[in-house]
């Protein structure tokens, strides 16, 4: 048991991301800069089924920097 649920971890990455609505980063960015510093210390897994689960529910977005991954926010489709 990690303590952390993926829905508690995608609400602090929505929480972080409406405070700062121009960043993005990876998965170790998340981890490192949007979660770390709140005290919040998930296992990076758990941090991947939250932002997979904020994806989904059109929160966040997508975008491929060669083979990585760059989250956030979801920007309106024109």
């Amino acid at each position: 048991m990690t303590g952390y649920s993926v829905r508690a971890v995608a609400d602090a990455i929505a929480c972080f991301l409406a405070e700062h609505p121009a960043c993005a980063d990876t998965i170790e960015g998340v981890e490192l800069w949007w979660l770390n510093p709140r005290g919040i210390t998930p296992p990076r897994e758990v941090i991947a089924r939250a932002l997979e689960l904020l994806e989904v529910e059109r929160v966040i977005e997508h975008r491929l920097i060669g083979p990585r991954k760059l989250w956030r926010l979801r920007r309106a489709k024109d």
